[in-house]
């Protein structure tokens, strides 16, 4: 039987991350190995390559090119059986809806799924994932069954097992794939400063950020890793991580790893981090210098660290991956 194929569009480049690539990766490889599915991408942003996408058929083209119209080539000439958009909202055009794609994309009958930043688009969609523990939308009315969202609703891959939590001096620092802040600049001097001599900090620089400025003599123990290929590992080996708030943030959760975690980004991510901040699976801050500090305070509260470990894996339990492929077989009719 001729496997169906599922068409997966995003974003993705130095103005955006890859955040959205990465969720639709998880996904991909899933239906791939479990469900039989033929996956593609069309992607919309930097010319850049990434080890997992050379298992798949990849369309690319940079941000400016006509959204619309490239996108119908190519669902023209795939021909899917399905097309999930993972869209960075702010790149969108303005007047989407009067462009109809998703209604001309509805009647040549390929189902549509849209995560994440197409929730007012939910009338021309056949689901939108909101792969978030905050919103609420899925109560209201308005989206009845067709809106997903919550802790088990996140999108990862999980390739290694989890280890029991244990104290230590290992510290995994996370700025995003393209620091888009500047971190790089900053952060550096903030942990030479605070943090113990006997610390080994893990830096990962991001495959669209710059090398971190680090102080002329250093006191700790430093290793950049430069766009490894995954996190897991580095993950793993930590005994505490420092993050900025987005999609790593929650790879962390997954192996249990205590955290603090902050947004740069000014008051892009309010509500949000004010809810996580109740939810008892990280430290929230609200700066970097607030960050550091409370990676010390964490380093020396073993208790509290355990507390977060136990509480993020509780939370992180259900495969959000797993999940959506679930709903996937139920639009497509093979569930």
């Amino acid at each position: 039987m001729e496997k169906k194929i599922i068409l997966l569009v995003c974003h993705a480049g130095s103005s955006v991350g890859l955040g959205h690539l990465s969720r639709l990766l998880a996904l991909a490889k899933f239906l791939t190995v479990n469900n039989n599915y033929h996956v593609e991408f069309l992607i919309f942003g930097d010319d850049f390559k990434m080890e997992e996408l050379k298992s798949y058929r990849t369309y690319q083209f940079s941000m400016s090119s006509g959204f619309i119209s490239s996108s119908k080539n190519i669902i023209e000439q795939v021909s899917p059986s399905m097309v999930i958009f993972d869209l960075y909202p702010k790149l969108l055009p303005s007047n989407l809806e009067k462009l109809k794609l998703f209604e001309w994309t509805m009647e040549k009958n390929i189902r549509l799924i849209g995560i994440d930043s197409l929730v007012a688009y939910s009338p021309f969609l056949d689901h939108v994932w909101v792969p978030s523990f905050f919103s609420n939308l899925s109560k209201k009315s308005v989206f009845r069954d067709k809106l997903t969202s919550g802790w088990d609703s996140i999108l990862l891959q999980k390739r290694l097992p989890t280890k029991k939590w244990n104290p230590g001096v290992r510290v995994l620092i996370l700025t995003g794939g393209s620091d888009a802040t500047g971190l790089g600049e900053t952060l550096p001097a903030l942990l030479e400063d605070m943090l113990k001599e006997d610390t080994v900090l893990d830096w990962v620089k991001g495959p669209f950020s710059n090398h971190p400025s680090l102080p002329p003599k250093c006191k700790l123990n430093w290793n950049i890793h430069v766009s490894p290929p995954h996190l897991d590992e580095l993950i793993v080996q930590s005994n505490y991580v420092l993050t900025v708030f987005g999609l790593s943030f929650f790879e962390v959760l997954q192996y249990g790893i205590p955290s603090v975690v902050f947004s740069p980004y000014g008051k892009k991510d309010d509500n949000e981090m004010k809810s996580l901040a109740k939810e008892g699976v990280s430290l929230v801050s609200w700066n970097s210098i607030h960050a550091v500090e409370q990676l010390v305070e964490l380093m020396k509260n073993d208790s509290l660290a355990q507390d977060y470990s136990d509480n993020s894996l509780v939370k992180m339990s259900t495969n959000g991956v797993k999940k959506l492929s679930s709903k996937i077989q139920l639009l497509l009719g093979d569930s």
